[in-house]
């Protein structure tokens, strides 16, 4: 690609990266076409104060030349941004692995604790539960006078509503 060093034109540039929105004179962005021999209808970019005085330092830049500068940019912001990308994949991998190592750990103790305190506690409410029923028989008399008091209670309930 030809430098724009190989342009006829012999005024001092500013060196821009990429295409220009605005020149630093406050004018916008216009394109023209050089008509020398060695650039052809070479396109490049110039404010319009820029042609007019050729003597001030206005931006010059080629089209193809601001072209590649903008694909450089974009493929270097592309390359940070998969490196950033990468970067937090692999520490928010770490940070979640130990949070889970730690979660297992947690509920390991949790586990252990809870059967050290609750064993004793189970043991000895079965033993209690066993000696309850053992020392209570149910006769069927007992029986008969709950089955009695029962149904009064609701022979005495009846009555009421209905009345």
């Amino acid at each position: 690609m030809t430098s724009s060093s190989s342009s006829s034109l012999t005024y001092p540039r500013r060196s821009t990266s990429g295409i220009s929105t605005r020149f630093w004179c406050g004018a916008n962005l216009t394109t023209f076409a050089a008509f020398t021999k060695e650039n052809q209808c070479r396109r490049f970019y110039r404010c319009v104060l820029g042609v007019q005085r050729k003597t001030e330092s206005h931006l010059f830049k080629w089209v193809d030349e601001a072209i590649v500068d903008e694909i450089k940019k974009i493929a270097d912001n592309l390359s940070r941004l998969q490196t950033d990308y990468d970067s937090l994949n692999r520490s928010l991998t770490k940070r979640l692995e130990n949070q889970n190592k730690y979660i297992e750990e947690s509920i390991l103790l949790m586990t252990s604790f809870l059967e050290e305190k609750l064993t004793p506690l189970y043991e000895t409410i079965q033993a209690s539960n066993h000696r309850v029923t053992a020392s209570t028989p149910q006769s069927p008399l007992l029986n008969i006078a709950v089955a009695a008091f029962a149904l009064g209670t609701m022979a005495w309930m009846y009555a009421k509503l209905s009345n």
